[in-house]
């Protein structure tokens, strides 16, 4: 009897750790540990997955939200920036999916991010063009919205952020 328990708990242990990690590591999205937060990769559908490895002098600009969005609205926005950017001839070096912070102080929970090759100095143009230029069907601005608005788009470089451009309906 004793040794039909202990098969009995092995089985069950076995089958919680599979339905635990099942998907994890394939499949729709990938969970990992970034700087003292756990964030989720979200396939999306953008067909944007690191292409190149980025200089370390690469800038960024990112789609994000503080709430979650609908991923049909990340994915538009993601190919409206490609878009933009490739406009504007900004060489992107790689991008990602939906990245989910799903726990830890990291910020901003939701975003998109691109690695390009722009300076703090070559960005005004682009920052001027995205003013003027929808995305996702949504209207840009300079003023923050309450809550942050649908997304919001910025550009930096390391840890500094040169500019932001908020969103709306």
């Amino acid at each position: 009897m004793k040794i039909l328990f202990a098969i009995l708990c092995v089985c069950a242990f076995a089958a919680a750790s599979y339905g635990c990690n099942k998907g994890k590591s394939t499949g729709a999205s990938q969970t990992k540990k970034v700087g003292g937060c756990t964030v989720e990769t979200i396939a999306i559908g953008t067909g944007m997955n690191v292409s190149a490895e980025a200089p370390s002098d690469a800038a960024w600009i990112r789609v994000s939200s503080v709430e979650f969005a609908d991923n049909e609205l990340y994915k538009k926005a993601a190919l409206d920036l490609a878009k933009a950017l490739e406009m504007r001839g900004i060489k992107v070096y790689s991008r990602s999916e939906l990245m989910h912070v799903a726990e830890g102080p990291c910020w901003p929970p939701y975003s998109v991010e691109f690695r390009i090759k722009l300076d703090e100095q070559a960005g005004g143009p682009i920052h001027k063009f995205l003013l003027g230029t929808p995305i996702a069907e949504h209207r840009p601005g300079s003023e923050r919205p309450d809550g942050y608005g649908p997304f919001f788009i910025s550009c930096g470089y390391g840890s500094s952020d040169w500019w932001t451009i908020w969103y709306r309906q």
